[in-house]
């Protein structure tokens, strides 16, 4: 597996430490808000894959592949909401959970002889068990919990809370901050307004 595609972050924000910048990548293979989605088709899906270190292998993904990918990368993203303070997503969990069982990992060492865990398959599923291995990593290395989709709600960019309190709500204060305050404000207004 190569290093992931570096795609500049809202906010300048930098991209989620090691490995875990794959599963950053692989949630913001689409802009919720403007588009464009990376697997709105089987190539798009084989492009991402080989831009970032999974060979696609012999077979082009079916259309239940690209739906799974897409499935399990939704589902990662309410994940990354609970860890920006939505509520448990159970479906998510649930859908997760399902997926994984068909994507097996096994025991592997790498060149310094240090054990991990590797895709037991190839092509999807190969891809998907290893984004979902470094979900698990990262939860023991407790940096699951600093990735984070961005509170408003028509954008969700998976971003990575590097402040001490892990306090960020926003892939960019200066664009989806301003814009979920400004709507506050106009709803206090409406609501003063009702009021008299």
């Amino acid at each position: 597996m190569t290093e992931p595609k570096r795609v500049r972050q809202p906010g300048d924000r930098e991209v989620a430490p090691g490995r875990l910048a794959l599963v950053q990548s692989f949630v913001n293979s689409v802009n919720v808000e403007f588009g464009p989605d990376e697997f709105a088709s089987g190539t798009g899906l084989v492009r991402w894959m080989e831009g970032n270190g999974f060979p696609a292998g012999t077979a082009a993904p079916s259309e239940s592949d690209r739906l799974e990918a897409v499935a399990v990368r939704e589902a990662l993203r309410a994940l990354m909401r609970e860890n920006n303070g939505a509520g448990a997503d159970p479906a998510a969990r649930a859908l997760i959970e399902r997926v994984a069982a068909h994507c097996p990992l096994v025991l592997a060492f790498d060149g310094t002889g240090a054990p991990g865990l590797r895709p037991g398959g190839t092509g999807t599923r190969g891809m998907i068990a290893q984004i979902l291995a470094i979900v698990v990593e990262s939860t023991v290395e407790g940096a699951w919990h600093r990735l984070k989709a961005c509170r408003e709600h028509r954008c969700e960019w998976a971003f990575y809370d590097r402040a001490r309190n892990r306090s960020g709500r926003w892939c960019s204060m200066a664009v989806c901050g301003t814009r979920s305050k400004m709507q506050v404000y106009r709803q206090g207004l409406r609501t003063a307004t009702a009021g008299r």
